[in-house]
């Protein structure tokens, strides 16, 4: 007789083994991908401190216009096409950040758009932990299909 895993088997080992659950949100899920990926993402600071790898903030035209600046470099010259937006792109700004902090990266946003991007940044680091734990299971049916299990049935 073999010994069948189920999706219900891999969550209880994944639990048991790191204390992982199937579904974390906002603030939550926010704080399980800071610390897996070792990154820091600072909405509250009133600047950014100049080390980071990416920095989200607006600046005021000449002419009295307000844009949104997304860039990885603080003190050169800012690249309209890519670093610059005329409206505030929440969306775009967090996909720019996650990326930058998948990989241990630092990353600042004024409060500013932080308080008005509170949503998006729940929505996108509740993805980013769905997209780990997903990660996670299929590790975690593998090795259980390596050493205690024969097959794998839904």
């Amino acid at each position: 007789m073999s010994k069948i895993l189920t999706p219900a088997i891999v969550r209880e080992e994944l639990e048991k083994e790191s204390g992982i659950i199937p579904a974390l949100e906002g603030d939550d899920a926010r704080s399980f991908c800071l610390d897996k990926w070792d990154a820091t993402f600072d909405t509250k600071s009133s600047w950014a401190n100049g080390h980071e790898d990416l920095i989200i903030y607006s600046e005021t035209t000449a002419d009295d216009y307000e844009v949104w600046i997304c860039t990885d470099d603080h003190n050169g010259p800012r690249s309209i096409n890519e670093d610059v937006y005329y409206y505030q792109n929440n969306e775009q700004f967090m996909e720019r950040a996650l990326e930058c902090l998948r990989y241990g990266g630092s990353v600042w946003m004024d409060d500013y758009i932080a308080e008005d991007a509170e949503y998006d940044i729940a929505e996108a680091f509740t993805i980013a932990y769905e997209d780990e734990y997903e990660g996670l299971f299929e590790n975690m049916k593998e090795e259980l299909l390596k050493t205690k299990y024969d097959e794998y049935k839904d």
